[in-house]
């Protein structure tokens, strides 16, 4: 199976996190248990997450979404993705609408998934267990035996559910497949109430299925949200590179994360000249150059050009007719030239990536064939004035994937090429750049991904918003401005305090355009080296403190448990907070009635929990008697009626006491560890060096002078962790400082029993010694966490030598210019 890459593994710690938030926040009565979860994990990816939404219709479902740039595997994630969804629905063999927004990827995705040898396959089988991928047609000949005994994976696009649609009547009349199913429910002993019609999505809907949408940005309207309100829902997931304002974005990857993983081709390096034809010369002769080196290498890689053409209008159009003749001209070959427009398919069939395709070039005008995917793509060459980045975005996307997801071993094939022909070099650069937001690029990830080859002596940046006219008057010995273009004319390299001037002179969302005028160190080459806290020749993490195990015997066993209703559907009003717990509490109705058709016993109980509570560190050996020991409390007051109804909270709360044994376990091994170190305890060097790429980059007025790296992470001005970091850049003792974040794969970490702790700042003092300061609010500065992370930050100051404090509010910045100081 697919080894996932570490962005894709950390979004389904994000997922499995916030879905089991949800349950807590939700059996602890709060009113609104969605909202408290998203803001609690997605906190964590978004520099400032809005506020969760609940479109009409779909309130007291979870509806969350990921946002993965193009190329960066969403199918693959969505995949496993059903996994922790599927364990909070607490069904063995639940039920999966994957909704994709054309024919063309519904296609593609349903053979893709039916493939037992795809990687998506695999990955919905280890997810779900024994499935069974339909088509829709497949899906209303549904046989009876399937439901409830493997899951059930529909694969449609959205209009397909639309009641206007002729399939989507089809989805929702009675259906003879299913009578026998409905019949069963019916003669159930706790039927559901209102089991209406004998269709597919009335079936559907009491099963509480897990909704997949791909390219979710196209599924945002009223109408789709209410044809998934039909299908009431258990859990809702989007995945998509550009998502709405409005969707719950949980996680987020950045492009550097996809290029870091080998995932995508970075930079693109940007050509642009003013005639059609030296475009496509240019274009020819890196294609050969990178096929030359392609042939070395231990895989097989024929690199391909795409050409854009132009439609056939305006004056004199470049037409995808005349891009062909131009390269039979050159000499290439017809059979390695593949036409894909409107009028003429030659990818139809087509395997490019086998050793037998001739094709090298692909011409194309506005798009693609959908769902067309081929990693050998590595040139682009645009023969249409790049204006609009709309223009050339879906085709900018078929360069970046890379072949196998790896990277090259020759540097120029883990890269792009584009060739662009244009009057306005600039205009054409920002056009790229603009195209790549609309892959999914942060932009300030956009405006570096470009790399532009033969640029002009002087240095042209487009603004939203002129500046300041003052500031044109101080600066006008090496600063233009042309209204015309709205563009700003750096002709000479600013000193920091001229640019410090220009930031003030300019709107906010152009600051961060500006170019670095003085090299930082980690642009020098310099390397900062931090020692870690290490067991064995490792670096300490917080599952190392049970390394050696630990034992749930003698541990209490009781559950706050006390069966309570198990949710009606009918129309459900969004006022009060119970009415969304509601549909929470119904999910238990669907796990019952569609769950396994035998006898349950104590036994069968107590295996369905243990194999639905995660517990890699614990043997069954282990975990059964607990269970054991908590069912046995619990009959003493309800029957086992009563708990197999309500096993999917049972196991909930089971998970969480488990949870807490685990965290007082491990509170026990650090309380050892702090008051006597292990001899053997020793520490490893972490090196800083580039791959400094913050989702949230300082974009504030002042301009800091000694931060390690050009960009800041996780900073806004005027915060307290500001006044911090302003103070460690203005002491004279700091030679350089580092903004640390957790999601930097060389960020410094200290472990705790909460799991490993980033502290806030690094600064390397002119006498060689580092200060690692964490900041604390008010709010935070007394509780037992910040006394733990405390309390390990000093046991490595006095393992490496170093110092460590913790600066508790505003009022605690004297005691770090002490440190600074000593």
């Amino acid at each position: 199976m697919m080894e996932l890459k570490s962005y894709q593994k950390e979004a389904l710690r994000a997922l499995e996190d916030f879905l089991h938030r949800v349950r807590v926040h939700a059996d602890a009565g709060e009113a609104h248990p969605l909202d408290r979860a998203y803001r609690e994990v997605a906190g964590r990816y978004l520099e400032h997450p809005p506020p969760y939404q609940e479109p009409g219709g779909l309130e007291g479902i979870p509806y969350v979404c990921f946002r993965i740039p193009t190329g960066g595997g969403k199918t693959l994630l969505a995949a496993h993705a059903l996994a922790p969804a599927r364990r909070f629905l607490g069904q063995d063999a639940p039920a999966v609408v994957w909704l994709t927004p054309t024919e063309a990827i519904r296609a593609q995705t349903l053979r893709a998934l039916k493939d037992p040898q795809h990687p998506y396959r695999q990955g919905l089988e280890a997810a779900l267990g024994p499935a069974r991928v339909m088509d829709l047609q497949e899906a209303l000949a549904l046989p009876p035996g399937d439901v409830g005994a493997v899951s059930l994976v529909l694969v449609a696009t959205l209009q397909a559910f639309r009641v206007e649609a002729t399939e989507g009547r089809k989805v929702y009349e009675d259906n003879g497949h299913l009578m026998a199913v409905f019949r069963a429910l019916e003669e159930a002993s706790s039927p559901p109430e209102g089991v209406g019609r004998y269709s597919l999505a009335n079936l559907l809907r009491l099963m509480r299925p897990i909704v997949v949408v791909d390219e979710a940005h196209n599924a945002r309207t009223p109408l789709s949200f209410d044809t998934l309100a039909r299908l009431e829902p258990g859990v809702i997931l989007e995945f998509t590179a550009t998502p709405r304002e409005d969707s719950n974005v949980l996680f987020a990857a950045t492009a550097h994360e996809l290029h870091r993983e080998g995932m995508i081709k970075l930079p693109i390096e940007l050509v642009v000249l003013k005639d059609r034809e030296a475009v496509l010369q240019a274009a020819l002769a890196k294609r050969a150059e990178l096929e030359a080196l392609a042939r070395g290498g231990r895989e097989y890689l024929r690199p391909i050009a795409l050409i854009q053409a132009e439609p056939r209008r305006g004056q004199n159009p470049f037409t995808w007719e005349r891009a062909y003749e131009f390269l039979l001209e050159q000499g290439v070959r017809e059979e390695e030239v593949a036409v894909s427009t409107g009028e003429r398919d030659d990818l139809t069939g087509q395997d490019l990536l086998s050793p037998s395709s001739p094709v090298r070039y692909v011409i194309t005008v506005d798009k693609l064939k959908e769902g067309w995917d081929c990693p050998f793509a590595y040139v682009l060459a645009s023969v249409r004035p790049l204006k609009s980045p709309t223009a050339i975005e879906q085709v900018l996307g078929r360069v970046l994937r890379m072949p196998g997801a790896r990277p090259q071993e020759q540097e120029a094939l883990n890269r792009a090429y584009a060739f662009a022909v244009s009057e306005d070099f600039w205009e054409a650069a920002n056009a790229l750049r603009e195209a790549l937001v609309l892959e999914g690029f942060e932009r300030y990830e956009a405006e570096r991904a470009v790399r532009t080859v033969g640029l002009p002596l002087e240095e042209y940046i487009p603004l939203k918003a002129p500046p300041k006219p003052v500031v044109l008057e101080v600066l006008k010995s090496k600063v233009a401005y042309d209204p015309k273009r709205n563009t700003l004319v750096l002709k000479e390299p600013l000193t920091p305090s001229e640019k410090a001037i220009l930031r003030e002179g300019l709107k906010e969302e152009d600051r961060n355009k500006l170019p670095q005028t003085v090299r930082t160190p980690s642009e020098e080459g310099r390397v900062l080296e931090v020692p870690l806290l290490a067991w064995h020749g490792e670096p300490l993490e917080a599952e190392h403190f049970l390394e050696e195990g630990w034992s749930l015997a003698g541990r209490d066993a009781r559950v706050d448990f006390v069966p309570g209703p198990l949710g009606v559907r009918g129309e459900i009003a969004v006022e009060g907070g119970r009415v969304r717990i509601a549909r929470l509490e119904g999910l238990d109705r669907a796990g019952r009635l569609f769950g396994p058709h035998v006898g349950w016993t104590l036994e069968s109980l107590a295996l369905w929990l243990d194999r639905h509570i995660p517990h890699p560190d614990l043997p069954q050996e282990e975990t059964l008697p607990f269970i054991y020991r908590a069912l046995g409390e619990l009959l003493g007051r309800y029957g086992l009626e009563d708990l197999v109804a309500e096993k999917r909270r049972l196991r909930d709360l089971l998970e969480a006491k488990i949870r807490a044994h685990r965290e007082a376990a491990r509170k026990e091994v650090f309380q050892s560890l702090l008051n006597n170190p292990p001899a053997d305890l020793g520490t490893v060097t972490l090196r800083l060096e580039g791959d400094y790429f913050p989702r949230n980059p300082y974009r504030g007025a002042y301009v800091f002078r000694k931060h390690f790296f050009p960009v800041i992470a996780d900073l806004e001005d005027g915060t307290e962790e500001f006044q911090c970091a302003r103070l460690l850049d203005e002491l004279d003792e700091v030679e350089f400082w580092v903004r640390n974040y957790p999601t930097w794969r060389h960020a410094f970490r200290l472990p705790y029993p909460g799991g490993n702790f980033f502290p806030d700042f690094l600064a390397k003092l002119r006498n060689g010694t580092l200060l690692v300061v964490e900041y604390k609010g008010e709010h935070l500065a007394q509780n037992s966490e910040t006394y733990e992370k405390e309390a390990i930050g000093q046991l490595w100051a006095r393992k490496t030598g170093n110092r460590f404090i913790m600066v508790r509010t505003l009022q605690g910045l004297d005691a770090l210019r002490q440190a600074a100081r000593l």
